[in-house]
């Protein structure tokens, strides 16, 4: 018995390490390469999270990707308003400050896209430079309208 208890305890540990140790999302399933080095709670003004951007570096290439991925309150699966923005800053700007924009990718590029799971990938080479990195999810039923956006202060930088 004591074995059986034993061996049922080994195998509950390893579940439990497995979720607990369980991989970040995963860049090449959004269309990144890399490592993803931060994530970012976009968030209502109440405080609901309708999504998260994730955002990865690829040392073999220098460059930053985004995307954001909604979550099951930001209508994950439903058509609905997905952006997700990096920014590269101009030189000079230092972490935590404003980043002063150089150049960005966005997606989507154009007006009246929605998107069911996420907005991206975007990328953008920012070698020796800091990044800012925005996200916005818009529901809309009926006459009312929920937004939840992020903006970082210049990060990452170098």
């Amino acid at each position: 018995m004591r074995r059986i208890a034993s061996v049922l305890t080994g195998i509950l540990l390893l579940l439990g390490g497995s979720f607990i140790l369980a991989p970040s999302a995963s860049a090449a399933g959004y269309g990144c390469s890399g490592s993803e080095i931060d994530t970012y709670q976009v968030k209502t003004s109440g405080g609901s999270v309708y999504g998260n951007i994730h955002l990865y570096y690829d040392s073999s290439t220098g460059k930053n990707c985004a995307v954001n991925v909604a979550t099951s309150a930001g209508g994950y699966g439903t058509p609905t308003f997905k952006f997700v923005m990096l920014v590269k800053c101009v030189a000079g700007d230092t972490a935590g400050s404003t980043c002063t924009q150089d150049t960005y990718s966005q997606d989507p590029t154009s007006t009246g896209v929605t998107y069911s799971q996420y907005a991206g990938p975007v990328n953008i080479s920012a070698a020796g430079r800091c990044i800012s990195v925005s996200g916005v999810i818009s529901l809309t039923s009926g006459p009312s309208s929920s937004q939840a956006q992020y903006t970082s202060k210049a990060t990452h930088c170098g």
